[in-house]
């Protein structure tokens, strides 16, 4: 399987300090599970007003650990929970996003101990 992260956009942002960049894959390891566990029950209550806020909160997490394919998948979430309408489609999004952040945080934890 294809990696989901692309460490390049940190690597420079941080000017390869490799601490720096371990401390921001630390929050990542913690944040995103919260965030993910967040939304899913969001998702089961159909409440979209918090749906969008943490796909909005969550697409910042991604884009820094360089997580591109789940930027339009956030962004649809975000949009939809907007207008309010579409949780049958919210529901399909979420899925690949539970299972991308999955793979992301596996890499990020094979990744971590160079960066220590």
């Amino acid at each position: 399987m294809e990696n989901v992260c692309d460490l390049n956009y940190l690597t420079e942002m941080m000017d390869n300090k490799k601490p720096l960049i371990g401390g921001i894959m630390d929050s990542f390891l913690q944040q995103i599970p919260e965030e993910l566990q967040s939304i899913n029950d969001a998702i089961t209550k159909t409440d979209y007003t918090i749906i969008k806020s943490f796909a909005h909160t969550m697409k910042s997490s991604v884009s820094i650990m360089g997580i591109a394919i789940l930027t339009p998948i956030l962004k649809e979430m975000e949009d939809l929970g907007k207008a309010a309408s579409g949780i049958e489609r919210i529901k399909e999004l979420s899925i690949q996003l539970n299972l991308i952040c999955e793979q992301a945080i596996k890499e990020i934890e094979t990744e971590k101990p160079n960066y220590a």
